[in-house]
């Protein structure tokens, strides 16, 4: 298609993100026309995954600071690149990486997970697992400068061989993991605690000692300080991480998208809404939005040309404003590549296991009133570094400056946790995240999506914004992500 002016479409969506990718896939088989745009040069929107030259773009468009930055997306982005001594392990060409500005955990009962397999998109993607948890805790200066690493116990043979609690530590873990296995079903239990801070509920209830908080709390990948994490809001998640274990293999139960996070996800849907029928097109946005008809919105494209269409849908950062924009989250976030690869931090996940790509290190803060730092590692078998390195995505919600230099203590700590002192990082970017949400305009056929949430662990509300804007436009209720095999294809084309 040459151009785009005076077309009309059914639906137009704006920006490549999941949840923009997901909902033109889930339309691709409506039989409405759909186009799907993109100012960017690239696909994945807020979720994409970058070269290490793509970073450094990425990192000039977003170095805004001061009152320039107060209501964008992403902010403050800077990057540091370390020197090397001679001999050593230096950075390799740009597109040996692939770096995740989304490097969620995906948690196997995830509706996501079990809509790619209904919409067949499994086919086209690779996941791996994310085995172990891990404290990381400084030592005090008469132990060294050596940081203090430990796995967080996953099971009951787990606890039972872990040192560092004792027996009667050891008997309340395992009455508290029963549980909130079934927690649901014990309202009892919990309700009149619900706002309750989760330690006190573990403390009160369960007789849990204070240094078990920091295990269950890290189940929960929340960005909170433990004193602002609610009981109402942890048990759902500590469920979600037990229950998930086992359901793809012994010893995990969450994976993470090879080549990239979300951004891997983002892409195949895009692939398969273009082979469902949907026009994609980069490299041009939505300049203005105006009523043509009591039915239809008129489009003015960056390009200056011009549209009409049914529906039009896409996050706040895709579309022009057209109503109250606020923000509901912070976080500052980094990613650096280290060198040699920390292969401790990717033990197999049992006997015989599959051996991990992804780990997530917590290093709680000093006080129970500030947040924790979270780190998820990747190995060189996530596809994003080269076999030498490893990479980490940390995530503090701090304001920037104060989180800076909280992510650089944490990364730190994981890197001299262990009796290798040749850990360093090569590269690091870091920058400040908001999560901008905005109430739709007047208009009942424009529907604004939810960023995917700040917080690592993948929650199904992005799924469930999607599935009810997919039902919005089609006007049905059953069949959304279901679709059957392609005459003459096979399930692995």
């Amino acid at each position: 298609m040459e151009t785009l002016d005076g077309t009309e479409w059914d639906v137009v969506i704006a920006g490549t993100g999941l949840p923009q990718s997901l909902l033109a896939l889930s339309l691709s088989r409506s039989g409405k026309s759909v186009l799907h745009l993109d100012r960017n040069d690239y696909y994945g929107g807020n979720e994409a995954a970058l070269s290490l030259s793509e970073a450094r773009d990425w990192a000039t468009k977003h170095a805004a600071t001061g009152e320039e930055a107060h209501n964008t997306t992403f902010s403050h982005a800077t990057i540091q690149e370390n020197a090397v001594e001679e001999g050593g392990i230096k950075l390799s060409q740009p597109r040996a990486y692939s770096l995740a500005l989304a490097p969620h955990v995906i948690h196997a009962q995830s509706k996501l997970l079990a809509a790619l397999v209904s919409s067949r998109m499994h086919n086209q993607l690779e996941f791996q697992a994310v085995g172990s948890w891990f404290l990381a805790e400084p030592l005090s200066e008469n132990d060294g400068s050596r940081s203090h690493i430990t796995r967080v116990p996953s099971g009951r043979e787990d606890i039972f061989r872990d040192n560092t609690f004792d027996l009667r530590a050891k008997r309340s873990l395992m009455k508290f993991l029963r549980f909130v296995q079934n927690y649901e079903e014990q309202p009892q239990a919990w309700q009149s605690d619900a706002e309750r801070p989760f330690p006190d509920f573990l403390q009160q209830k369960f007789g849990l000692p204070p240094s078990s908080h920091g295990a269950l709390l890290s189940l929960t990948l929340l960005p909170s300080a433990a004193n602002s994490t609610s009981t109402g809001s942890a048990l759902p998640l500590i469920a979600r991480h037990l229950r998930s274990i086992g359901v793809f293999g012994p010893g995990f139960g969450a994976v993470l998208p090879k080549w990239g996070g979300l951004a891997e996800i983002a892409q195949v849907a895009c692939r398969a809404g273009a082979v469902g029928g949907g026009v994609y097109v980069l490299k041009k946005g939505i300049d203005s939005i105006s009523s043509a008809s009591e039915d239809h919105i008129k489009l003015v494209l960056s390009d200056g040309e011009k549209i009409t269409t049914r529906w039009l849908a896409g996050c706040s950062d895709d579309l022009p404003p057209i109503g109250t924009r606020e923000i509901t989250g912070r976080m500052t976030r980094s990613i650096s590549i280290v060198t040699p690869p920390l292969v401790q931090l990717f033990p197999p996940t049992s006997e015989g296991g599959v051996t991990p790509a992804g780990a997530v290190v917590i290093v709680p803060s000093s006080t129970a009133d500030e947040p924790p730092v979270q780190i998820v590692a990747h190995s060189h078998e996530s596809g994003e570094c080269p076999s030498t390195q490893s990479v980490l995505y940390g995530s503090v919600a701090l304001p920037y400056e104060q989180g800076k230099t909280h992510l650089a203590a944490a990364v730190e700590a994981v890197l001299q946790g262990y009796e290798e002192s040749s850990h360093h990082s090569l590269w690091s970017l870091c920058y400040h995240q908001n999560n901008v949400r905005e109430e739709r305009g007047p208009s009942t056929n424009t529907i604004v999506l939810a960023h995917a949430p700040l917080e690592l662990g993948l929650s199904d509300s992005t799924f469930d914004e999607v599935k009810l804007a997919w039902q919005q436009i089609t006007g049905e209720t059953e069949g959304f992500m279901v679709f059957e095999a392609r005459e003459g294809m096979e399930d692995d084309d």
